[in-house]
């Protein structure tokens, strides 16, 4: 977390010359981890190995912007994934006690409009391949041009369409707050939630997760522009 060094009680006058001061890190009650991926190769942090057919996600410069570019090729049922990982190796790195906030910036810039295309979100890293049912986890996923917001405990899940009446966002921004009782999904407007999940909440660790899919031999395309994680510090 990132405080002010100006620390004010109710009712303290501020002055423009102590919130234009430098910033501390503090660690009294959140972390954060952001990627906005200029630097090391997409390989140190994240892992592929629920690509199945598709290119392994790399940095792409496009459009005189950088991403991580999730391609999946042109053939029906190949998907390109990728999962944060753990000390090298895929892993989970937070738990719905943390009160995670995933927040990200997608790009969608080609898939067909029928059948499951995109997933992304918290989900457990010994789920199954990307677009199973039921994966332990609080995340996005399209399907047959709808946007859901999707909660599943392994057993089952609930979802939920909150497509805007605009349509998928090509660009979009996206948020998930989960908390021991409930999961906040928001598309765009960060102040009001989509949806709010109380059932089929995960129930195991949890790690972030892309996957793009093609369907109908459509080459489709997921550009992540940036992802952010708050969690809870651990007090024991």
């Amino acid at each position: 977390m990132v405080r002010h060094k100006a620390i004010k009680a109710p009712l303290d006058v501020g002055a423009s010359s102590e919130w234009n001061d430098d910033h501390i890190v503090d660690f009294t009650d959140e972390l954060s981890h952001v990627c906005i991926w200029p630097g090391v190769p997409l390989s140190v942090e994240w892992d592929f190995a629920q690509t199945a057919g598709g290119s392994n996600p790399t940095l792409s410069f496009t459009n005189h912007h950088t991403f991580a570019e999730l391609n999946s090729g042109g053939v029906t049922g190949q998907i390109s994934s990728m999962r944060h990982e753990f000390a090298g190796a895929p892993g989970n790195i937070t738990y719905i006690d943390d009160a995670p906030i995933f927040t990200s910036a997608v790009w969608l810039e080609a898939y067909h409009t029928i059948g499951e295309v995109a997933e992304f979100g918290l989900i457990d890293s010994a789920s199954a391949a990307a677009f199973t049912a039921n994966q332990d986890g609080a995340y996005f996923r399209i399907d047959t041009d709808a946007l859901l917001a999707v909660t599943g405990d392994g057993a089952g899940e609930t979802t939920t369409d909150i497509t805007p009446a605009t349509g998928i966002p090509e660009y979009g921004h996206y948020r998930i707050e989960l908390t021991a009782t409930n999961a906040k999904f928001y598309v765009d407007n960060m102040e009001t939630e989509k949806a709010t999940h109380t059932a089929n909440l995960p129930d195991n660790d949890l790690t972030i997760k892309y996957s793009i899919q093609s369907q109908n031999n459509i080459d489709s395309f997921m550009y992540v522009d940036g992802v952010g994680l708050s969690r809870l510090r651990y007090k024991g």
